[in-house]
Formats: C-alpha cells, sequence, structure tokens
C-alpha cells in the first residue's frame, strides 16, 4: 500500500499533510492490525501485560538509484526481541509490516513493507531482521510509524565509490592482535580489496596503527555501537545477553548494504581470516572465474582451512616474511565464509545467508580455501633480519604453496615503506607485546560456547551474546571504546524504535563497557 500526497512547500500545507497522516493512521489500523480503533485500544493495554517490542536501527540506508533495490528505496537492518525468552509468558503480537514515512520538498509517502528475518535460528532473545521499501526522490526525513506515533529516524546514503572488492570483517571487541591486522591489510592490498572493519573496541597502541592505515587507505574504521534500550528492563529486551555474537549478522549485513552499489564483489571475513587467491592473480578475477556460467548464483562458499603461526611480540621486529614462513596447516576444517555479487543479496546472517533467494543458488568451492590463523604464537626469538623465505605450504598434502615467494617479497616491501613512516615507526614501538584480553576471550567462548558447539551439545548452547565474557580490566592496558547518544524513546504500539547518535571513540570508558 502507497498513500501519497502532493503539496506546494508551505508550513501550512506541511500542517494540513501531518492532520491528513493522522487521519490515514486511524483508517489504515484495520489493515495493518486487523483490528478495529476501539479494539486497537484494547490491543495497547493488553500489550502492556506481555513483553512490549523494542527495535534498535542499525543502518537505515537511502538509495537515490539501486541496481537492485530499485529508485529511491530506503533498506533497514534492526535488532528486535522477536524470540520469547526462558521467562516470557505470552507470545509477542509481532506486526506482520512496518509502516514508514517518508518526506521531500514537496511531497509525503506512507507505505507498508514486510521484513524479513536474518536470524535464523531462536537461541537468542534479540534477532537481526531486514526490510526495504521505496520511497520519494530526494527524501529528507524518514519516519517509523506506530498506531500511536511516529519517530523519526536518521538514514545514510550508501558507497558509490567503486571497488572490485570490499572485505567486511567482524566486528572487533578488545583486540590486541595487531599481528592478525597487519597480515590481512597487506593481503587484500596486495590482491585488490579493501577492508571495511567493524571497531568496537582495541588497545589505544593499535587502535592508532589502524587509524593511521586507514589514512593510507588501506582500510575503513567503522565504529559498531552496542544495542541499548534506555530505561527497559531486561525481561523485556536484554542487549546485554541476548544478542548473538557482538551482532554480527547485522554488521555484515550493514557492509552488503553500504557497499552494494559500489563494489563488484563483497566477502565476510573475521581479522584472523584470510583468502590468498590461487586461480588468478586478484581477488575480482578468481572470483568472476568461478561465478562464470554459473548465472543463478546467489554466492560462493569457500571452506577455512586453520592454521598455526609464530610472529615476534615486538613491533619493531615484526615481519610478514616471518610470518609466512611460520604457517603450519593443523588438517581440520571449520565452516567458511562466503563471497558475493552484491545485487544479488540484501541479507546474511554470519555464515551465509539463512534462506536462498528465489531461483538462486550457491557454488561450494573446492578449487580454494581460507587460511584462518587459528593460534598465533607469539614468540621473543623471531628475527626479521633472517634472509631465509619460506613458502608455506598449501592444506591438501601436495607440493602446491599457498603464495609464492615473489608475491611474499612484494609484500614485505610494502609493509618495510609503512614502517619507515615516522609516526608509524613510533607506534610500532609501542604495540603490546603481551596479548592478556585475547587468552581470556579464547578460554571464555571455549567454556562457554565452542565446546558445546564443537561436541554435538547443540541443545544445552545459551545465546553468546555481547557479555558472554566478564573479566577484569588490566590496569596499565590503555584502550580505545566507541561511544554514542541512546536516548530514551516514547513507547511506540506495536513496536517502539530505537537508534544511536554522536558516534565516536573514546578512551575514556576503558576497555570493556557494560
Amino acid at each position: 500500500m502507497r498513500l501519497l500526497c502532493r503539496r506546494p512547500k508551505k508550513c501550512v500545507v506541511l500542517v494540513s499533510c501531518i492532520l491528513t497522516f493522522v487521519w490515514i493512521f486511524v483508517s489504515i489500523i484495520d489493515l495493518i492490525f486487523g483490528l478495529k480503533t476501539t479494539d486497537s485500544l484494547s490491543t495497547i493495554s493488553s500489550q502492556n501485560k506481555k513483553r512490549e517490542l523494542k527495535a534498535f536501527i542499525t543502518s537505515a540506508y537511502y538509495y537515490p538509484t539501486s541496481k537492485s533495490l530499485g529508485e529511491n528505496a530506503l533498506a533497514l537492518v534492526m535488532s528486535i526481541n522477536l524470540v520469547n525468552g526462558p521467562n516470557d509468558q505470552a507470545p509477542i503480537p509481532a506486526p506482520a509490516e512496518l509502516v514508514i514515512s517518508a518526506i521531500n520538498s514537496t511531497s509525503s509517502i506512507l507505505v507498508q513493507t514486510p521484513y524479513f528475518r536474518v536470524t535464523p535460528h531462536e537461541v537468542c532473545q534479540i534477532i537481526t531482521i531486514f526490510a526495504t521499501t521505496q520511497l520519494l526522490p530526494n527524501v529528507k526525513s524518514v519516519s517509523m510509524v506506530g498506531e500511536n506515533g511516529m519517530v523519526e529516524i536518521p538514514f545514510k546514503i550508501p558507497s558509490y565509490v567503486q571497488r572490485d572488492v570490499v572485505v567486511c570483517t567482524s566486528p572487533l571487541f578488545v583486540s590486541e592482535q595487531w599481528q592478525n591486522f597487519l597480515f590481512a591489510a597487506h593481503i587484500y592490498r596486495r590482491f585488490g580489496a579493501h577492508m571495511n572493519l567493524y571497531l568496537i573496541s582495541s588497545v589505544t597502541s593499535f587502535y592508532e596503527l589502524m587509524k593511521e592505515y586507514e589514512k593510507e587507505g588501506y582500510v575503513t574504521i567503522q565504529p559498531w555501537v552496542k544495542v541499548h534500550f534506555p530505561g527497559v528492563p531486561k525481561e523485556i529486551a536484554d542487549p546485554y545477553n541476548q544478542i548473538e555474537f557482538r551482532n554480527q549478522a547485522a554488521s555484515q549485513t550493514d557492509c552488503l548494504l553500504q557497499f552494494k552499489e559500489s563494489a563488484r564483489f563483497i566477502t565476510f571475513l573475521d581479522l584472523d581470516d584470510v583468502l590468498i587467491p590461487r586461480l588468478a592473480p586478484t581477488y575480482a578475477e578468481e572470483f568472476q572465474k568461478l561465478m562464470d556460467g554459473k548465472k543463478k548464483l546467489a554466492y560462493i562458499f569457500y571452506h577455512k582451512e586453520n592454521y598455526d603461526a609464530v610472529t615476534t611480540r615486538f613491533g619493531s621486529k615484526f615481519s610478514l616474511k616471518k610470518m609466512f614462513g611460520s604457517l603450519a596447516c593443523k588438517h581440520k576444517r571449520e565452516t567458511g565464509k562466503i563471497v558475493v555479487d552484491p545485487r544479488s543479496l540484501n541479507y546474511t546472517w554470519i555464515h551465509f545467508p539463512p534462506i536462498l533467494p528465489n531461483g538462486l543458488e550457491k557454488y561450494e568451492v573446492n578449487e580454494n580455501v581460507i587460511t584462518h590463523l587459528k593460534t598465533i604464537f607469539w614468540s621473543s626469538e623471531q628475527d626479521s633480519r633472517s634472509k631465509q623465505l619460506i613458502e608455506p605450504m598449501y592444506f591438501d598434502n601436495s607440493t602446491a604453496k599457498i603464495i609464492s615467494s615473489r608475491t611474499i617479497l612484494s609484500i614485505e616491501d610494502d609493509l618495510r615503506r609503512m614502517m619507515r613512516k615516522p609516526k608509524l615507526r613510533e607506534i610500532f614501538k609501542n604495540l603490546p607485546n603481551i596479548h592478556y584480553f585475547t587468552d581470556l576471550i579464547v578460554k571464555c567462548y571455549n567454556d562457554r560456547y565452542y565446546r558445546y558447539h564443537y561436541s554435538g551439545r547443540i541443545g544445552e548452547i545459551k545465546c553468546p551474546g555481547p557479555q558472554l565474557c566478564s573479566f577484569q580490566q588490566h590496569p596499565k592496558i590503555k584502550c580505545m571504546h566507541v561511544n554514542a547518544t541512546h536516548d530514551s524513546m516514547d513507547t511506540l504500539f506495536p513496536i517502539t524504535y530505537y537508534y544511536v547518535k554522536d558516534i565516536h571513540f573514546t578512551s575514556k570508558i576503558g576497555c570493556y563497557a557494560h
């Protein structure tokens, strides 16, 4: 349903349009919610006795043009408490569609649109949903509409800067693995990809390193804010414990939508996952080669092979050449990741989309694998001045190599070029030489999640929420942490919408903020 009122740009007429909206709200209650007006009031009263729906808008993109979403399209990603928790007494009365209002300088529109579930399971109370609809040209404001009012929400224009490949990394928190970052950043640069790195918090010197690499064009640092519902009891919505892995599905879908119109290919990797092309000189050429002749593909899927690595703990001695030479395959495979043509998909879960779009298929790649740095040992012995160069072996026990010596030397030269920059030279000296948070997180995730996952005890798994791990801050380790303004919101029915303002990084709230 699309309702459009066209008026001259005059304040008095704008008031008239607003009054028209009020009339429309009353008129369409039957259509949207299947209720009479008097029934709607009793529903509101009834909902007060149940768990109210709370939606946190993680992404809102407006596309003036889109090859797949259409002209003047809006795409929304939300985290919403749709799943009943163990203490919920009654089902949540979720609407089938969202109602959205938009205004430009001359017109306004009210639309209904369905939403699609991204999270495929019900282990967590708060799940990710996606919705899209077409609005007006040159939209000035967008509002989410409820039975009893509306709230204007911020939106962004997606990137239209053309890129061959974008690598979307999972959100990092209390991160100190600067070796992983350098390994990935230089490899992606060498093979023609740009990294969009989602960041919650990291050790301060590591943050400074990433920001310098951002200035040089290797990476874009994207702050990833927590889901928060100010004043809402956790019995209604519990974003601290009931969102899967730092809202990772929402971050990946955000990245897909952000670069939907600008990237030829998008892939979704953790920072310790590195894909090195084997079939062609660049990522784009390898992906295109794999997709050629397969016209109905939604995505291609690469498996992950586990490797151990040894690297120096001292920034000034770091060598990518030596890190490559230390790689040792563990001959253990893990669930992989996908590469997509962004015009074929609108959303994705952690490993792959929960469902395939109509008529589309996937292709499981057997010609290459992701190199997963399962364990990285920080050593005091590694000497970057050594002349020895070792080509790491491919996982299949053949004589094949992951990467050639010539390419390794090219990547090492690029690292040396960066390390010679005066500001980076000082940062490298101050990078962490111990890993404190890494060990704690690995132990926590193994104890609380992975030991159940890998042993097949799926029924014992609880939601791996953002606060799955709780540990003491280290008095000598300083961090940069994302922060933002979260406002309380007036209750709307059937859904109250929340968002953040003033997103920034700060050193004032420590490494691990609750």
